[in-house]
C-alpha cells in the first residue's frame, strides 16, 4: 500500500512534526506501508529521500488538473516512472491530508478546489482520502462552499481540530444535515515524544518563537502589525529583568529569522537565535524549558502537550481553540492594543507551572487523539478489505 501524505514540508517545523507524527503511526500500525510526498521548493528530495518516499506526479497547474489521466497511463508506463522513484495519483492507495491551515477564505480559491476535486476522483476509485485534525474555513466565498458541499461528503473521513472549524463545514451543508464522517479531534502531535537538544541553563530559558504571519497581509487582526514587534521585545525584556533568559526560536524559514533579528534589536539586549533542523529536537527543546511565548501553532501545542507554561499570540481561531482544550485561555493574547499586559513574575511563577505540568487536558486530549488514529486505519482497513 502507498500512503500519500499531503500538506506537510520541512522548513516549517510545526508541518514537519505532523509529517513525523504520521510516520510514526504508520509504523506502528501499517510496517509494510510505502509513502508518497510531493515535490515542493518546502519539499526537497534530499529531505523526501531521508523519511524513504516516493516522489508523487502532480499533473496540475493553477486551474488545469488532469491528474485523472494517470488513471488510464499503461502499466509498462507505470514502471518506467516507478524506475526513477515517480508514482502517480492512480498508484496512491489513501491519502492523509495534514495540510494544518489550508481550506477556507485566506487562501487561493484554486487549492480548495483541487483537493475538492481529488476527493471525489479517490471516492470514485474506493480510495480513501482522510483530512488529518485541521482548521478549517471560513468559507464566505459562494464558490468555496459549493465545492466542500459538492465534495468532502465523498472523503472518508473529515477531522476538524476545533469548533469552529467543526461549525464552518457544517454551515456549509446546513446544520441539519448528518455528516457522519465528520469528527471533531485535536492537533495529533501531542503523542510525539521530542529528543533532546543540550542547549544549557534549559531551566533559566524562556522561549520565543515568532512568526511572520502576525505582521503579513493573511493577519485580519491588522493591530498586530503595529505592536507585534514591540510586545515580543517588551516581554523579552521582562523575562530577563527576572532573571531569565530569553532565547528567540526560527521556526520557520528567512521570513521568521528577519522577525527574530527586528525583536532582539527592538529589545536592545544580546539575545540568541537559534535554529534547530530536526523538528523532534524542536519539540524536545521546548519540553526542557522554563516557559515559551509563541506565535506558532505547534510551538503552543508543543508546549501546552508537555506541561510547560505557554504564552500565545493568536492571528486565527485555531489559537483560541487550542487554549481552551487547555484550559489556559488566560495566557492568550488575541488582540495587543485591547488584552491588559500579562505578568511575567506570575506567568513563571513555581505554583503555574505546577498548574501547567498537571493539566488532566494533557491526557484526556492524548486520548483523543489515539481514538482518532483507531478511526483512521478502521477506515481503511474496511475500504480494502
Amino acid at each position: 500500500m502507498i500512503i500519500e501524505i499531503k500538506g506537510t514540508q520541512f522548513i516549517n517545523k510545526g508541518a514537519e512534526l505532523m509529517l513525523y507524527a504520521i510516520l510514526e503511526q504508520i509504523k506502528l500500525r501499517w510496517p509494510d506501508a510505502e509513502i508518497a510526498l510531493r515535490p515542493s521548493s518546502h519539499s526537497p528530495y534530499l529531505k523526501r529521500a531521508k523519511v524513504g518516499a516516493w516522489q508523487k506526479l502532480s499533473l496540475h497547474k493553477h486551474i488545469v488538473d488532469i491528474n485523472w489521466l494517470t488513471y488510464y497511463f499503461p502499466g509498462k508506463l507505470k514502471s518506467f516512472l516507478k524506475g526513477f522513484g515517480i508514482v502517480t495519483e492512480a498508484d496512491i492507495d489513501c491519502v492523509l491530508d495534514a495540510s494544518g491551515f489550508a481550506y477556507g477564505d485566506q487562501w487561493p480559491i484554486r487549492q480548495l478546489t483541487h483537493t475538492s476535486k481529488e476527493i471525489t476522483r479517490f471516492h470514485k476509485n474506493r480510495k480513501p482520502y482522510i483530512l488529518l485534525p485541521q482548521a478549517l474555513g471560513p468559507f464566505t466565498e459562494p464558490q468555496l462552499t459549493r465545492s466542500v458541499k459538492q465534495h468532502w461528503a465523498k472523503a472518508a473521513l473529515i477531522f476538524a481540530r476545533d469548533k469552529v472549524s467543526y461549525h464552518h463545514i457544517h454551515k456549509c451543508f446546513g446544520e441539519s444535515e448528518n455528516l457522519t464522517n465528520l469528527h471533531l479531534m485535536p492537533d495529533f502531535t501531542n503523542l510525539v515524544k521530542g529528543l533532546a537538544v543540550g542547549l544549557e541553563n534549559t531551566k533559566q530559558t524562556v522561549l520565543f518563537i515568532p512568526n511572520s504571519k502576525m505582521i503579513s497581509a493573511k493577519n485580519n487582526r491588522r493591530d498586530w502589525v503595529e505592536h507585534y514587534v514591540d510586545m515580543m521585545a517588551s516581554y523579552c525584556v521582562d523575562v530577563d529583568s527576572l532573571g531569565y533568559i530569553p532565547v528567540l526560536l526560527n521556526h520557520d524559514g528567512d521570513k521568521d529569522h528577519e522577525l527574530c533579528l527586528s525583536i532582539a534589536k527592538h529589545a536592545n539586549l544580546p539575545i540568541r537565535i537559534v535554529k534547530i533542523d530536526d523538528p523532534l529536537q524542536v519539540k524536545g527543546l521546548i519540553g526542557e524549558v522554563a516557559a515559551v511565548i509563541s506565535s506558532r501553532f505547534h510551538g503552543c501545542v508543543s508546549a501546552l502537550s508537555q506541561g510547560i507554561p505557554c504564552i500565545g499570540t493568536s492571528w486565527s481561531h485555531k489559537y483560541e481553540a487550542l487554549f481552551e482544550d487547555y484550559n489556559q485561555q488566560a495566557y492568550l493574547i488575541s488582540h495587543p492594543n485591547i488584552d491588559d499586559r500579562l505578568q511575567m513574575n506570575k506567568f513563571l511563577a513555581a505554583d503555574y507551572a505546577d498548574v501547567c505540568r498537571t493539566n488532566p487536558a494533557i491526557d484526556q486530549l492524548k486520548l483523543k487523539s489515539q481514538q482518532m488514529w483507531d478511526l483512521v486505519f478502521d477506515k481503511v482497513k474496511n475500504i480494502h478489505e
